[in-house]
């Protein structure tokens, strides 16, 4: 995999690709060194394309300060990295100028010596190699490049022996307090307060009232430059969720182990549903309350008609009886 940087100088040109095709290997090296030794160690230029390419091979400082993980080439003084983990000054280039020929490699030998004042910790650099544009273009040919100037960089991490700081937080803990529906969202940073980058892995949890694990997502892996901050998100648990919630962000990161924790708890109650779940509830009450007094009504209507109509026959009873009697 290699690291590739484009700059955004284009002509009006347009032409089959617009990129070099460019690989550097390694892309990325890790090495724990002691202050006051040297060391030697390559990078591989590879040109893939059916025409040489020619460029510059720079040493430069790098900071990963963005939240997408991209690292940052501090190639001018606009940028300029702290003393305090900076390696470009350590390295030494053979040469500064190559000519990659067609479908071939240029191997970069350089030496690295660490100061013996050095701090432990983390220092950065980065070696590139960028187009300076093509030795020639061959017309009508399928691989003609535009003026597009492309950069392929191995990035290099170097941990200085002795007392290193191993320290991280996990900060802006954002979880509502109330949701109607679930799933819960969950957004934090993990700021890295050491003096190296970082890889923490972790899980994010969260049990229900009764302390039963409900949900799980894993702690998207992720580098943290020294003094940087990366952005995490998450969603747990499903649509129907009633009552206290406690989420719980558990991150292990440095060769100590060492373990960032947060917590909050959240409510999860569907309100509108419950309201028309009374309502409903009560219009069903109400509506058999009035057929009840509907029926009842019309029962003792027709008592008291019953009780009339018998009334009458007694009296015609009683009339009968008297005629009978004469």
């Amino acid at each position: 995999m290699s690291v590739l940087l484009t700059l955004g100088f284009v002509t009006d040109s347009v032409y089959a690709q617009d990129r070099v095709p460019l690989v550097v290997a390694p892309a990325r090296m890790q090495l724990n060194v002691n202050p006051g030794e040297n060391y030697n160690l390559s990078v591989k230029f590879i040109n893939e394309a059916q025409q040489p390419v020619s460029g510059i091979i720079k040493v430069v400082d790098f900071i990963v300060t963005n939240d997408n993980g991209f690292p940052t080439l501090l190639d001018n003084l606009t940028y300029p990295l702290s003393n305090q983990y900076s390696a470009s000054s350590w390295i030494t280039l053979p040469y500064e100028k190559a000519t990659i020929a067609a479908q071939d490699i240029v191997r970069v030998n350089f030496k690295v010596k660490v100061p013996e004042d050095a701090k432990s910790g983390g220092h950065y650099a980065a070696v590139y190699f960028e187009t300076s544009g093509l030795d020639q273009l061959g017309s009508g040919s399928t691989d003609q490049f535009s003026a597009t100037s492309s950069r392929v960089v191995s990035l290099i991490s170097f941990r200085v022996a002795g007392d290193v700081t191993e320290s991280a937080l996990i900060s802006g803990l954002s979880i509502p307090q109330f949701l109607q529906f679930g799933p819960v969202p969950v957004t934090f940073e993990i700021f890295n307060k050491g003096d190296y980058h970082i890889n923490p892995k972790g899980q994010i949890t969260i049990t229900n009232w009764f302390g039963s694990e409900i949900d799980r997502e894993t702690i998207e892996t992720r580098n943290i430059f020294p003094d940087a901050k990366r952005n995490f998100e998450a969603k747990l648990g499903k649509t129907w969720m009633f009552g206290k919630y406690k989420v719980d962000i558990a991150a292990s990161y440095g060769e100590a182990g060492k373990v960032a924790k947060a917590s909050q708890v959240v409510w999860v109650i569907p309100v509108v549903v419950i309201i028309i779940f009374i309502l409903s509830i009560t219009i069903i009450i109400m509506l058999g309350m009035y057929i009840s007094r509907k029926l009842t009504g019309r029962q003792k209507t027709l008592e008291r008609k019953l009780e009339m109509e018998i009334s009458e026959l007694e009296s015609l009873k009683n009339k009968f009886k008297d005629k009978i009697a004469k």
